[in-house]
């Protein structure tokens, strides 16, 4: 399981890596955290756009929340943070 302490302070736990789309592997949220929700219209994501797509533990990554198959325009913002493998 892949961890995403972003710098903002949240922890983002990811199952597993699902593709690969122009240098990010698209990973699914664990099941313990279902999903983002997008305000104003509270659309679902349940997968995030992370780059480098296989980051080593410390390492500085760029995520962004997605829908699996949507083109890289409708991606939600983007953010930094820190990888880690290092559970719930």
């Amino acid at each position: 399981m892949l961890v995403i302490h972003l710098e903002s302070g949240r922890v983002i736990n990811l199952e597993r890596s699902v593709s690969t789309v122009n240098g990010y592997g698209i990973w699914e949220y664990h099941r313990s955290q279902s999903s983002s929700m997008w305000v104003p219209d509270y659309t679902p994501y349940r997968h995030l756009a992370v780059k480098p797509p296989d980051p080593a533990i410390g390492q500085k990554v760029t995520v962004a929340i997605c829908k699996l198959g949507a083109p890289e325009e409708e991606w939600k913002p983007f953010r930094s943070g820190i990888a880690g493998f290092d559970g719930i």
